[in-house]
């Protein structure tokens, strides 16, 4: 093995505050893989949750592994290592299980890139019983894991909380009983709340390439059960290591929420995290004072941080200690000046708002929800309180988006601007405007899952002419996507198991997309440019959120109305299925 992969393994160990290392002994040991790099996934607290959930049981021990940089790839292949975990540093394949923490579409060709390197068949039914069970959680794989399933043993589908070390318990317990991995996987997905096989389902196709049946093999479930717990109060989730490597690692996280309430029609978070959750101000007090006593700066994390009853309160803890403020969202109406001038006291500098779109009508389509006077009242409370750089989120591609609709984006970062001249009265205006085009990307268990992405030489069109609109304007910048890798991630968003020998393909290509889509014996366009008929069975029907479909489909079907709906608010409506459907008195 190499000697310099080892020593960079330990000296990221080294700096680490929170490592566990357990010895093995009788525990079942599982490594928890992150396949991006060691920085980003040491900044996400749902991948350290899950570490630290799982190692205070007391049968398992968990250590973890990521992608290397890419001067560290180049000499795991060299070298020919194996993929190594980071605490023990020993090879992938001495552990029971490796289970993948999957939050993007754009990890998943990594899957394949570190189980190759850790010399682990690629395809689920060419493992034998001397190699590891690959497993898989996270986000994307409870919206659609069906591009992954020709890899994958058994996926978890759902939060964590209150259940991830049964689902891990339950192997290790019968594993060790029973050496038939196929009976005891099948004992799993009957069992285990958000147990996934993909090998007891069957899939078949109608003549048109769309999916036609979805069919479980006896003793495995129609439906899978994502799990989601009513209630957060009892699970804390902040951070628990601290790594000056990673990209917030100067920074102590605290999740005050899960799910967004605004019902934004693109956004899948906000409906297969429903009902939205909020923590408690005295439970968050806690987590923050905790977090002071090992970092100066307190980051606040959720899907919507303004919308938190006790945001002021929350922030005003932090600045009254001397401590500093990260803030990873802002609603645009949800934020008021006294919460710009608490940032600002908490050494805030820069404040993302997200119109999403450029015109009024376009952000009724969305659900976006904002008015372009709440957006200017926003953008001049910020730079008032002394935040000198503000950046915009935009999306280019949305559905009945007009080529006109785009120019709205460039006139409205203008405006934007221009309301913030006016109203410093000769003082400086903003040190930096920065613009983010992305492209659209529909998503499973949204409304907009039966629409098409646009394509690409009108996408790049599009983005384009924001581009030269913006063209000259001081203090603006506008960074946007690459629309390729858009529609790469549309196709692994909406694929079935057909788009994982896609996803195989380009593995063995190197990486060449292209070259892999001209062998596929389907176009990847049927998947990405296609739209979807009302009644079309989709690879992740399969999965139960709670979430009714006809819901989904009556909300696109105000989307294209141009109709607004009203935030989700479970004491009054039970539209979407998740709190139930009886009748509210």
């Amino acid at each position: 093995m190499s000697r310099k992969i080892i020593a960079h393994l330990k000296n990221l160990l080294d700096q680490e505050q929170g490592a566990i290392i357990r010895e093995w002994g009788h525990r079942w040991p599982l490594a928890l893989v992150y396949p991006n790099l060691y920085q980003v996934g040491m900044s996400n607290l749902g991948f350290q949750a899950v570490y630290r959930r799982l190692n205070d049981h007391p049968d398992l021990t968990c250590e973890r592994a990521f992608l290397p940089p890419w001067d560290l790839w180049l000499e795991y292949q060299r070298t020919g290592t194996p993929i190594l975990s980071l605490e023990s540093r020993r090879p992938l394949t001495d552990f029971a299980a490796l289970a993948f923490a999957l939050p993007y579409e754009a990890d998943y060709p990594q899957v394949l890139k570190i189980l190759d390197q850790a010399h682990i068949p690629l395809l689920a039914d060419q493992r034998g019983p001397n190699f590891p069970l690959i497993l898989a959680g996270g986000v994307t794989t409870f919206l659609n894991p069906e591009p992954l399933a020709p890899f994958i043993d058994a996926f978890f589908l759902g939060e964590a909380e209150g259940q991830v070390e049964n689902f891990f318990y339950f192997l290790a317990r019968n594993l060790k009983s029973n050496p038939d991995r196929h009976q005891v996987l099948k004992a799993l997905a009957a069992s285990q709340p958000g147990a996934y096989v993909p090998a007891g389902y069957q899939p078949t196709y109608h003549d048109d390439g769309t999916l036609a049946d979805f069919i479980p093999a006896p003793g495995y479930p129609s439906k899978v059960m994502a799990r989601h717990p009513p209630d957060l109060e009892a699970y804390p989730c902040h951070s628990q290591l601290l790594a000056p490597g990673a990209e917030f690692g100067q920074m102590f996280l605290v999740e005050v929420g899960r799910g967004c309430g605004r019902g934004c029609r693109f956004c899948a978070a906000g409906f297969v995290y429903r009902p939205p959750r909020q923590r408690s101000l005295i439970e968050l007090s806690r987590q923050i004072d905790l977090g002071l006593t090992q970092r100066h700066k307190i980051g606040l994390v959720g899907a919507a941080v303004s919308d938190h009853p006790a945001i002021h309160e929350l922030c005003q803890q932090v600045v009254a200690a001397g401590g500093q403020l990260g803030i990873s969202s802002i609603r645009a109406d949800s934020a008021d000046r006294e919460l710009f001038d608490l940032l600002a006291q908490g050494g805030v500098k820069t404040i993302a708002l997200a119109p999403e779109a450029g015109s009024e009508r376009l952000r009724q389509v969305i659900n976006k929800g904002l008015s372009e006077a709440e957006l200017n009242a926003a953008a001049v409370n910020l730079h008032k309180a002394g935040i000198p750089n503000l950046r915009l989120y935009f999306m280019v591609g949305l559905p009945t988006e007009t080529r006109e609709e785009v120019r709205d984006i460039a006139r409205l970062v203008k405006r934007l601007k221009h309301a913030v001249t006016k109203s410093s009265r000769g003082r400086k205006g903003l040190a930096s405007l920065t613009v983010s085009l992305h492209s659209f990307v529909p998503k499973p268990f949204t409304p907009f899952q039966w629409v098409p992405f646009l394509d690409l030489p009108e996408l790049k069109d599009r983005i384009r002419l924001v581009k030269r609109a913006l063209k000259g304007s001081s203090q603006v910048r506008v960074h946007a996507d690459l629309p390729k890798w858009a529609y790469i991630q549309a196709l692994l968003a909406r694929g079935d198991r057909r788009v994982g020998l896609m996803l195989l393909a380009a593995h063995q290509a190197g990486g060449n997309w292209n070259q892999a889509f001209r062998h596929s014996p389907l176009n990847p366009d049927f998947f990405v440019l296609r739209p979807r008929a009302p009644e079309e069975l989709f690879p992740w029907d399969f999965i139960d959120h709670g979430l009714h479909k006809s819901y989904l489909w009556e909300e696109y079907q105000l989307a294209l109305a141009g109709k607004p709906t009203p935030p989700c608010d479970p004491r009054v409506c039970r539209r979407c299925g998740v709190c139930g459907s009886a009748a509210i008195p």
